[in-house]
């Protein structure tokens, strides 16, 4: 899965928790954070009330990135679908929304989700 940058994030609650949501932790051994670590570094970034925009957009989708790693496909769509309010045309967004519906069970919303995020970058997902 694409993972939204959260660079030039400032303010964050704190530096591990910003890593945290970008999908990194420096301590781990394969320099990844675990889902568990992702979504309470975005959960954070998200609750500090300091972003706005693409910058949120990006915490909000990245802590569906953590939902979906944890087979919360349900909440993994949540996140997709507030981060594509703030930022329609995130193919990413759109993309990873629509294998979270065909994982859940939407083959056809999660197809056509597929589909859109194709028409808008032909190489998401890829």
């Amino acid at each position: 899965m694409a993972m939204a940058g959260l660079a030039g994030v400032a303010g964050a609650q704190s530096s591990q928790e910003t890593e945290w949501c970008g999908g990194r932790d420096s301590a781990s051994p394969d320099r990844k954070a675990s889902p568990d670590q992702q979504i309470r570094g975005c959960t954070a970034e998200i609750q500090s009330g300091k972003h706005k925009g693409a910058v949120l957009a990006a915490a909000i989708y990245n802590r569906g990135v953590g939902y979906f790693k944890k087979g919360d496909y349900e909440r993994a769509i949540q996140d997709f679908d507030q981060a594509l309010r703030l930022t329609p045309k995130d193919a990413d967004a759109l993309y990873n929304r629509g294998i979270a519906k065909v994982k859940k069970g939407d083959k056809i919303g999660g197809e056509a989700d597929q589909a859109a995020a194709r028409r808008m970058n032909p190489n998401v997902g890829r």
